[in-house]
């Protein structure tokens, strides 16, 4: 034996000493997790660890991206030590079928709740032995992303339904064709799932027609299709599909199909969420990621006639999806509209300002990238004359912003102003102060501003906050005279809640 060779069997020995000891230090200390990821352990190590070691206290085992094969896991699946498991995370190894069926048929794995899977090479046979096994009760999430599913179509089929408590499923990477969704449709696996995920595939309209006109999709709450080759055909045969009435989030970008698909699914997926994220009036839509097109799609729904508080809020839209709602015939019997965390800028108040929304009574206009020009917007309205609370926190207004609010008739009905963190000073307090505008107003919070005593004294002074009850003034600049005023103010005294 070589020099070489001697150093090579050296190292090994060493390493395998390592891995050996690394595992009992990690064991002897009865967590109920147990990480062994990234360790290599290869197929011996996984078998010195299920054959002579008491894993009895493990609910959580990882052993992802260790080079484990099929006979590491069928000594993993025989380990009768393992029978409390509910997580087991296997994904970036070198599982095949074999390794598969061995995890379907093991008796000790009847708490499994979730196997990872993704990125090994697992093909048809084995992932649908997996879904259809009955020695793995109670599993609810599958993951097989980036595993060699639709390679090869199968002749022969496992037995079985599939497991009932299986309810999501990820195939997301894989090489899923018509073929391959036509087979695994006529054997049920899909009809217990929930979130199914299918992007980075090879789906057509045909699979995407076979997915629209399965009853097994019924209980889908969420597909992903996102990344394959769907045209306009499937996508208004999935819009148009009597048996995903449950669908609740539709994910289909990058695909083939042209504007028209494109507004055919969008459609299709605000009338689903207007179904499950609304009731009596009220549409709650916050992050919901529909971007301008998304908001555009709303405009285009009739019913959104119907809704009058609606909470877009961080939905990455900008002007331009605004200026879509605001141009809509169903939105005219809005009272709320929650705008916060879009970047709509001065450009979507000039549109605002114009819309039909007479009715109009709270709007939330928090970090919209609002300027002057945008209160200005609002100010000169001939429609937004009825607003009760008005929220412009964390936008750059200033102080000729607090002007702006003090001088135009449109915010006299105000009960709520909420303009903390708007780079505001004491003139822009002082106005309000000073304004009747403001007589109706109940609560005011302008904290993380830059006002000083002056702004502080107005308020403690003004005649026109008769109707104050609420009074935010923190993180300001305070003084020693600042404080003095809080305490000696009969109007300060007086508030239900004050916080400085």
């Amino acid at each position: 034996m070589t020099d070489s060779q001697t150093n090579a069997q050296t190292n090994a020995q060493n390493n395998g000493l390592r891995t050996v000891q690394a595992i009992a230090d990690k064991l002897a200390l009865r967590h109920a997790t147990l990480d062994l990821s990234y360790d290599s352990l290869g197929d011996a190590g996984v078998v010195f660890l299920a054959r002579h070691k008491d894993l009895s206290h493990v609910r959580v085992l990882n052993l992802a991206w260790n080079d484990i094969g099929d006979t590491g896991i069928e000594a993993l699946a025989d380990c009768a030590s393992l029978t409390n498991v509910t997580h087991l995370h296997l994904d970036s190894n070198a599982i095949t079928d074999k390794g598969a069926a061995a995890l379907a048929q093991s008796p000790n794995l009847a708490q499994l709740k979730l196997l990872n899977l993704t990125n090994n090479r697992i093909g048809d046979d084995g992932a649908l032995r997996l879904i259809k096994s009955k020695k793995l009760p109670k599993l609810e999430f599958l993951e097989l992303e980036l595993n060699r599913i639709g390679e090869e179509r199968l002749s022969r089929f496992p037995d079985g339904a599939a497991n009932p408590q299986l309810r999501w499923l990820n195939l997301r990477k894989n090489k899923i064709n018509t073929d391959t969704l036509s087979d695994w449709i006529q054997t049920g696996v899909f009809s217990p799932v929930e979130v199914l995920n299918l992007g980075f595939n090879r789906i057509d309209d045909a699979g995407a027609k076979l997915l629209a006109q399965s009853p097994t999709m019924a209980r889908l709450k969420k597909l992903v299709i996102d990344f394959n080759w769907i045209h306009n055909d499937g996508a208004k045969a999935l819009a148009n599909s009597k048996n995903l009435a449950n669908l609740q989030d539709l994910y289909t970008h990058e695909n083939e199909f042209t504007r028209e698909g494109e507004e055919t699914l969008l459609d299709f997926r605000i009338r689903q969420l207007i179904k499950t994220h609304g009731g009596d009036g009220t549409l709650n839509l916050n992050g919901q990621r529909l971007g301008n097109k998304g908001l555009q799609a709303i405009a285009r729904c009739p019913e959104m006639a119907t809704i009058e508080h609606l909470s877009l809020r961080n939905n990455f839209a900008d002007h331009m999806g605004l200026v879509a709602l605001c141009q809509s015939e169903h939105l005219k019997n809005l009272k709320s509209l929650n705008l916060m965390d879009n970047p709509i800028g001065d450009k979507g108040m000039l549109a605002l300002a114009e819309a039909p929304f007479t009715g109009l009574t709270a709007l939330n206009l928090e970090k919209t990238n609002i300027k002057v020009a945008g209160v200005q917007a609002l100010g000169t309205s001939r429609v937004l004359t009825q607003l009760e609370a008005l929220n412009l926190s964390h936008n750059d207004i200033s102080n000729q912003g607090g002007k702006i609010l003090a001088q135009s008739p449109n915010f006299a009905k105000l009960k709520t102003l909420k303009l903390w963190n708007t780079w505001m000073e004491s003139d822009g307090v002082i106005a309000l102060a000073c304004s009747e505008n403001m007589a109706n107003v109940t609560e005011l919070r302008l904290n993380s501003n830059g006002i000083r005593y002056s702004g502080f004294k107005a308020l403690a002074e003004s005649p026109r906050f008769s109707s104050l009850a609420t009074l935010d003034l923190r993180r300001n600049h305070f003084c020693v005279d600042s404080f003095k005023l809080f305490t000696e103010s009969g109007r300060f005294r007086s508030l239900k809640e004050f916080r400085f």
